[in-house]
C-alpha cells in the first residue's frame, strides 16, 4: 500500500514581496544608484515579483520576438516615450521616476527615422515639469493582472461578519457576500467602469492566461464582470470564475478581455470559503450533506466567524452560526456528514522516513524509460567569509533563525538569469518522458505569475504532483509535473543566489519564537534594504547581524527583538569556532537608550501686548478652550506628522507602560487615527490623556497607547489652552446658553487675541471677532458678568425679612408629579385640551433584517438611544403641524396654565423652544435637572439643553405625524443593568462612532431592538458582547465608596454625541447662523449630571431647624396653593358655562 506523500516536511510557502502599485511591478528596489549615477537593473526578489510575461507556448508569437525592457526598472515594458520613441517603460510611474535622467538625452525623433519594431507617433514637446506621453507598442503583450495582485480582504481572524451565501457548491467550497454598504458601493464602481471600458471591441481576439483576472461577459445578461481564468477547456474557450459573485462558466475568447488599467485592484467581493476544522467522512461531500446545508443557508443572512485566511490565496476557513450557540461545523459532525480535521503536528523521524519512502515510490512508479535528469545537480552556493558585510533583501522569512536573503549587488545578475530562463523554456516543448529525480534541478513555472525559475525537486507528493524548492529565492510549492522543463548546463553555471541566514546574538525566551514576534519582525524587515555582516556559521547558515541604515536612528534588528522582550542575548556560536562575549555586555548597552528622557515643547503666545490670530479647536466654555495659532504651515506639519505617527504606531508592537506627565501616542476613538497625547492619570485598565495638538481629554484603554520617539516630539505641541479674561459666569458655573452663544461666536472664525494674564490654567485672553469684543457680548447679553460684580436681584433676595433661596425652592416630590389630594393645573388642562408629557409615543419602526449605517442622534445607554430614521417627512403635513404647534405654544405660554408644576420625565414627548430662532418644535426629553431639561428635537435629531420655562406639554393629536427619530435598544437588553458604570457608557459611546453597521432584529411595540457590529476592518465584533464583557470586568474590579457615588450620579445623564474629529477646526455646538426651518444644536464635550436635590421630610425638618423659622417658607407655599385653587375654580366655571350654552 502506497502512503500519500505529505509535503508538511517542506511545506510550500511564498517569499516576502513588496506590494506593487501596478500588476507588472515586482522589483523591491527600483532605481538603486550605481557610482556612475545610472539606475541599477533590478531583479525580482521571488518567483512572484517578475513581470507577468505570457508563456510563449500559449501566445502566437515566435521565439525570436524582441523583449522590450523598462528603461527604469528593467521589467517588460509595454509603453514607449512618444517624443524620442526609444525609451520603453512599463508604466507612467517608472517614466516619471526616470524623467530626471532621461530628459537630458530625450531627443525628438525625426519623422523619417522610424524605430524598428516600434510604430511611430506624433512627438510631444515636453514643457518644464511635463513628461512626454507614453504610447502603447503594437507588438507588446497587454499588462495582465493576477489574483495575487488584488488587495486582500482585511478581516481579523476570530471576528464575526454578517454575510449571505451567493453560491454554494459543497461545505468545502462556497461563496459569501458580506452585508456591507461599502462592498455594495465597490460592486457598483467595478460594474460601472467595466461597462465603459469593455463595451468597445478592440478588433483582436484576446488570449487569456490561466490564473489571470480579466473581464468576462456573462452569458446570462451579456454584462461584463471580473473573471478568474481557471483553465482552458476547449479551443478558444476558457473556464472562468466570476470572483465578485462566485458562479462560473465556460466563456469564448471573444467575450474575454484584459482588465482595464485604471480600475482599482479591489479584493474579490465574493469570499471563497470552506467550513473550518472539518473534512468529509468518505473523502468527498455527499449529495445529502450538500442538500442539508443548502437548506440551512439559502436566502439567509448569517453570522460568520472567520477562523483563518489561507496564505497567498483568497480562500477563507469560516464557521457559520446556524442558531444560538450552534455552528455549522458541529451540525456536520453530529449528522455524520463530516469528522474533525486532523491537525498538523511535527512529524517524527518515522513519519519522515515514511513520507520519503512514499515520495520515492511515487517517483519510481512511472519512471521506467523516462528522463530522470540525474545529471542536473544543485549548483554551488555563494561563498562568504566571516566579517563580510553587504546589502541584502530578505526574500523568505520563517523565523529569526531561518531566513533567506539575496545580495543587492547581484540584482542585475538575477535579472539576466530570469531572461535566459524565459528564452530557454519558450524554446523547449513539454517533454512526455521528463520525470526528474528528487534532488535534481530543473526549470519550474511558479503558480502565481507563470514565470520560470530554477528549482530543486524535493519530492513527489503523488504520481503527477511534485514539490519543488526555488533555489534562488528560498520558497517552495507543489506543482504539476507538466509545469517542469529540463534545464541547460549554462543555466546551472551561476551559483545559488539564496543565502540561508540566522540572526546572531539572540535566541527566543521560550522554546520557540512567538507568533507576535514573527509578525513584528516581518513588518520591520519586509521590503527594506539591510546591511548584513557575517559573524559566524552554524548548521549551514550564516550567522549575521542586520542593521536598517535607512531608519532614523539606525536600528539593529537583534537589539530590537531584545528590547521588545521577544528574545534574550545569546553567544554567537560557530561550527568550528566559538567567539567569547562578555555575558553582561548586551543588557547594559540598551539601558541608556531606554532611560534617555524625552524632551518636548509647547507653542507659546506673545505676552507683551502683541495681537495674534487664533482659531478655536475645542471649546468647553468661555473659561476653558483650546486654540491654534492661525498658521498654514502648522496645518501641513500636522498632516505630515499624522502619516509619521501612523507608520510608527503600526510598526511598534512592544508593550508600553505610560507614565503620568509624559507624552505618548494615542488612538483617538472618533476616527481610529494616531495622535500625540500626554498622560494625565491612569488606573488599572484605563489611562487619562489629553491630545496635545487639539485639546481633547478622555480616558482610553492601555491597548490604544504607544510609545513616542524623540523625532515625533520635534514639532511643539500646537494646542494652546486659554480662558476669556475680564468676564466670569453669572453663577458658580457657565450656563448652557452662555456656552452655546460663545461657541457660536468662535466657531470657524479667526479670533484676534491679546494675552492679558498667564496662569496655571492657561492664557487669559481678550478676543475680538470682526471688530466685536466677545467679553462685552457676554456681559451685554446677561450671559456673564464683570469679575466681582454682584448679579442683579441678589440684593433684594438678601434684604432683611426676605426668604432664602432654599425656602422658596419647590421640593422635588412636588416637581416630579402632582399631588393626589390636590390635582395640579396640568391635570385639569389634560381633561380639557389633552396636552401632557406622554412617554408612550409611537416610535418609527425600522426595517427588519436590513443592515444599514445608523445615524446616531443621542445616547442614554445601550438600553436606550435614538437614531435618525430613514423615513422621509411629508413636508405639507409637517408644515401644517408646525403652524398648529406654534399657535398652541404661543397661546399656552400666555395662559395661567403655563405655570403648572407637572414636569416631564426622561423619554417623554414635549414641545421645546429652540434657542437659535425661538420657534417651538416637537422634542423628546433626554434628562431633567433642577432648572433645565435636555431634549432631542424629534424631527431633526439635534440636541440642546433648555430652561424648564421653555418646555411645554404636547397635545395628543400632534403626535400623529411620526417622529423622524427612532427609539432603539441593543440586543440582549434583558441582561443589562439598571445603573450603568461610566466607563462602560464611555466605551459604548466611542464604539458607536466607529462607522458601525446595524440590523433591526425585532420591534417590541415601543423600542427597535438592534444588533450592532463594528466594521469589518475593525474586527466586526458585536457591541452587545463587548458591552457585556465590559460589565463583567467592571463587576470584578473593586470600587471605592466615592467611585460608587460618582457612578450613581453619572448614570442619569445622557451624552449628546461627545466626540468629533481632532483635525476639525472647532468643537461645534451650534451653527453660526440659525436656520428657522431646522434647529441646529451641536455636540457637547462632557455630559452634565443632575444636581442633588433635597427630597425627604427629615431633610426639610432639619432645614427648618437650621434656619430658625419656617414662616416665610410656609407663607410662600400657602400663597402658591391659593393661586392654584383660584385657577381651578376659574376653569370649572368655564366648563359649566360651556355646558350650559
Amino acid at each position: 500500500m502506497n502512503h500519500p506523500f505529505s509535503p508538511s516536511l517542506v511545506r510550500p510557502n511564498q517569499p516576502l514581496r513588496k506590494p506593487s502599485s501596478r500588476p507588472s511591478v515586482g522589483c523591491p528596489f527600483p532605481g538603486l544608484a550605481m557610482p556612475g549615477g545610472s539606475p541599477l537593473m533590478s531583479a525580482s526578489l521571488s518567483p512572484g515579483g517578475a513581470s507577468p510575461i505570457v508563456p510563449p507556448a500559449s501566445v502566437a508569437t515566435s521565439a525570436a520576438s524582441p523583449v522590450h525592457l523598462c528603461h527604469f526598472c528593467a521589467q517588460q515594458g509595454n509603453l514607449r516615450c512618444k517624443r524620442c520613441k526609444k525609451a520603453t517603460y512599463c508604466s507612467v510611474l517608472c517614466q516619471k521616476e526616470d524623467w530626471k535622467a532621461h530628459r537630458h538625452i530625450c531627443i525628438e525623433a525625426q519623422p523619417e527615422r522610424e524605430i524598428q519594431n516600434l510604430p511611430t507617433a506624433l512627438p510631444v514637446t515636453p514643457t518644464r515639469g511635463n513628461l512626454p506621453d507614453l504610447k502603447q507598442a503594437d507588438a507588446f503583450e497587454p499588462n495582465r493582472v493576477y489574483l495575487k495582485d488584488l488587495r486582500r480582504l482585511k478581516i481579523k481572524p476570530g471576528s464575526d461578519i454578517q454575510a449571505s451565501v451567493v453560491e454554494f457548491y459543497n461545505p468545502g467550497r462556497f461563496f459569501l457576500l458580506a452585508q456591507s454598504p461599502e462592498l455594495l458601493d465597490t460592486l457598483r464602481s467595478i460594474s460601472s467602469k467595466l461597462q465603459k471600458t469593455s463595451s468597445s471591441p478592440s478588433g483582436t481576439t484576446y488570449v487569456p492566461v490561466v490564473g489571470e483576472v480579466c473581464t468576462a461577459q456573462f452569458s446570462g445578461d451579456l454584462i461584463w464582470y471580473r473573471g478568474l481564468v481557471q483553465k482552458v477547456v476547449a479551443e478558444k474557450k476558457a473556464h472562468v470564475l466570476y470572483i465578485d459573485y462566485g458562479n462560473e462558466e465556460d466563456v469564448p475568447y471573444d467575450r474575454l478581455g484584459p482588465l482595464p488599467a485604471d480600475i482599482e485592484p479591489f479584493h474579490p467581493c465574493a469570499m471563497e470559503c470552506h467550513v473550518a476544522a472539518v473534512e468529509p467522512t468518505n473523502g468527498c461531500w455527499s449529495t445529502e450533506s450538500c442538500t442539508a446545508v443548502k437548506q440551512l443557508l439559502a436566502g439567509r443572512t448569517v453570522t460568520t466567524k472567520l477562523v483563518e485566511t489561507l496564505e497567498n490565496v483568497h480562500v477563507h476557513a469560516v464557521d457559520i452560526q446556524i442558531s444560538v450557540g450552534n455552528y455549522l461545523s458541529s451540525f456536520l459532525i453530529e449528522r455524520g456528514f463530516a469528522v474533525k480535521a486532523t491537525v498538523d503536528v511535527t512529524p517524527t523521524q518515522q513519519n519522515i522516513n515514511a513520507m520519503l519512502s512514499a515520495s520515492l515510490e511515487n517517483f519510481k512508479r512511472r519512471s521506467q524509460g523516462k528522463d530522470d535528469n540525474t545529471w542536473a545537480q544543485v549548483p554551488e552556493p555563494l561563498t562568504q567569509a566571516v566579517g563580510d558585510s553587504f546589502s541584502v533583501v530578505i526574500t523568505h522569512l520563517q523565523s529569526p533563525d531561518n531566513m533567506i536573503v539575496q545580495k543587492v549587488e547581484n540584482a542585475g545578475v538575477i535579472q539576466e538569469l530570469q531572461l535566459k530562463l524565459r528564452l530557454h523554456c519558450s524554446q523547449v516543448s513539454t517533454p512526455d518522458n521528463f520525470r526528474p529525480a528528487p534532488g535534481t534541478v530543473c526549470c519550474a513555472q511558479f503558480s502565481e505569475d507563470k514565470q520560470w525559475y530554477r528549482a530543486k525537486v524535493l519530492g513527489y507528493s503523488s504520481e503527477e504532483r511534485v514539490c519543488v524548492g526555488y533555489i534562488d529565492f528560498g520558497n517552495s510549492e507543489d506543482v504539476d509535473l507538466g509545469d517542469l522543463r529540463p534545464i541547460s548546463s549554462s543555466l546551472l553555471a551561476l551559483p545559488m543566489q539564496a543565502i540561508p541566514c540566522a540572526l546572531a546574538g539572540v535566541q527566543p525566551i521560550g522554546e520557540s519564537w512567538p507568533e507576535v514576534c514573527l509578525l513584528a519582525l516581518q513588518r520591520s524587515v519586509s521590503n527594506r534594504i539591510l546591511r548584513a555582516q557575517i559573524q559566524g556559521a552554524h548548521e549551514g547558515k550564516a550567522l549575521v547581524t542586520m542593521v536598517d541604515e535607512a531608519s532614523d536612528p539606525q536600528s539593529n534588528i537583534t537589539e530590537l527583538l531584545i528590547s521588545a522582550g521577544y528574545g534574550i542575548p545569546a553567544t554567537v556560536m560557530g561550527d568550528d569556532v566559538q567567539q567569547a562575549e562578555q555575558p553582561t555586555a548586551p543588557a547594559p548597552a540598551l539601558e541608556p537608550q531606554v532611560c534617555k528622557p524625552l524632551v518636548w515643547s509647547s507653542v507659546e503666545l506673545p505676552t507683551e501686548g502683541q495681537s495674534v490670530v487664533l482659531t478655536a479647536t475645542v471649546v468647553v466654555n468661555p473659561g476653558e478652550f483650546f486654540c491654534h495659532i492661525d498658521n498654514p504651515n502648522d496645518h501641513q506639519q500636522l498632516i505630515t506628522l499624522g502619516a509619521d505617527l501612523k507608520q510608527h504606531c503600526e510598526e511598534d508592537v512592544a508593550t508600553f507602560e505610560p507614565k503620568v506627565g509624559e507624552p505618548c501616542c494615542a488612538m483617538f476613538p472618533g476616527d481610529g487615527a494616531w495622535y500625540r497625547a500626554k498622560v494625565n492619570g491612569q488606573s488599572e485598565d484605563t489611562v487619562a490623556v489629553s491630545f496635545v495638538d487639539y485639546g481633547y481629554s478622555m480616558e482610553l484603554d492601555k491597548r490604544h497607547l504607544r510609545s513616542v520617539t524623540p523625532r515625533l516630539l520635534q514639532l511643539p505641541f500646537l494646542a494652546v489652552r486659554c480662558f476669556l479674561s475680564g468676564v466670569e459666569a453669572m453663577g458658580s458655573e457657565w450656563s448652557s446658553e452662555a456656552i452655546l452663544w460663545f461657541r457660536a461666536q468662535v466657531d470657524g472664525e479667526k479670533l484676534n487675541a491679546r494675552v492679558l494674564t498667564v496662569t496655571e490654567h492657561g492664557y487669559g485672553v481678550e478676543l475680538e471677532v470682526r471688530g466685536h469684543s466677545i467679553t462685552a457680548g457676554l456681559i451685554s447679553n446677561l450671559l456673564g458678568r464683570v469679575p466681582g460684580e454682584i448679579p442683579k436681584g441678589v440684593h433684594s433676595s438678601l434684604s432683611p425679612g426676605a426668604a432664602q433661596p432654599e425656602d422658596i425652592k419647590e421640593k422635588p416630590h412636588s416637581q416630579t408629579r402632582p399631588s393626589k389630594q390636590m390635582p395640579a393645573v396640568g391635570s385639569v388642562a389634560t381633561a380639557l385640551s389633552g396636552p401632557t408629557f406622554p412617554v408612550d409615543w409611537k416610535t418609527t419602526e425600522l426595517p427588519i433584517n436590513e443592515p444599514f449605517k445608523p445615524c446616531v442622534a443621542a445616547v442614554t445607554s445601550p438600553s436606550l438611544f435614538y437614531l435618525l430614521g430613514p423615513n422621509q417627512v411629508d413636508q405639507q403635513k409637517h408644515s401644517e403641524m408646525m403652524q398648529e404647534l406654534a399657535s398652541f405654544c404661543t397661546n399656552r405660554s400666555t395662559l395661567p396654565s403655563s405655570s403648572d408644576h407637572s414636569r416631564p420625565t426622561p423619554g417623554a414627548a414635549c414641545c421645546a423652544q429652540f434657542s437659535a430662532d425661538d420657534n417651538w418644535y416637537r422634542a423628546v426629553v433626554l434628562e431633567v435637572a433642577d432648572d433645565e431639561v435636555s431634549v432631542i428635537y424629534a424631527d431633526f435629531g439635534n440636541t440642546e439643553k433648555r430652561p424648564v420655562s421653555r418646555i411645554l406639554p404636547i397635545p395628543e393629536h400632534m403626535l400623529r405625524l411620526p417622529f423622524r427619530i427612532a427609539r432603539c435598544a441593543l440586543t440582549g437588553k434583558e441582561h443589562f443593568p439598571a445603573v450603568w458604570p461610566p466607563k462602560v457608557l464611555q466605551m459604548f459611546h466611542s464604539l458607536l462612532l466607529n462607522s458601525v453597521l446595524a440590523t433591526a432584529h425585532s420591534f417590541d411595540g415601543s423600542v427597535n431592538i438592534l444588533s450592532i457590529t463594528l466594521p469589518a476592518e475593525r474586527g466586526g465584533a458585536h457591541l452587545t458582547a463587548m458591552v457585556l464583557d465590559a460589565l463583567r470586568a467592571h463587576v470584578k474590579s473593586p470600587s471605592s465608596p466615592s467611585s460608587a457615588m460618582e457612578h450613581k450620579d453619572s448614570t442619569s445623564s445622557t451624552t449628546l454625541l461627545q466626540y468629533s474629529h481632532p483635525i476639525s477646526t472647532v468643537d461645534r455646538s451650534v451653527e453660526n447662523k440659525a436656520v428657522a426651518a431646522e434647529p441646529t444644536v451641536g455636540l457637547q464635550l462632557t455630559p452634565q449630571s443632575p444636581k442633588p436635590m433635597q427630597s425627604t421630610a427629615s431633610e426639610l425638618h432639619k432645614e427648618a431647624q437650621h434656619s430658625g423659622c419656617c414662616c416665610p417658607s410656609l407663607k410662600t407655599k400657602m400663597e402658591h396653593l391659593e393661586k392654584m385653587m383660584e385657577l381651578q375654580l376659574s376653569l370649572l366655571k368655564l366648563c359649566v358655562e360651556r355646558l350650559q350654552s
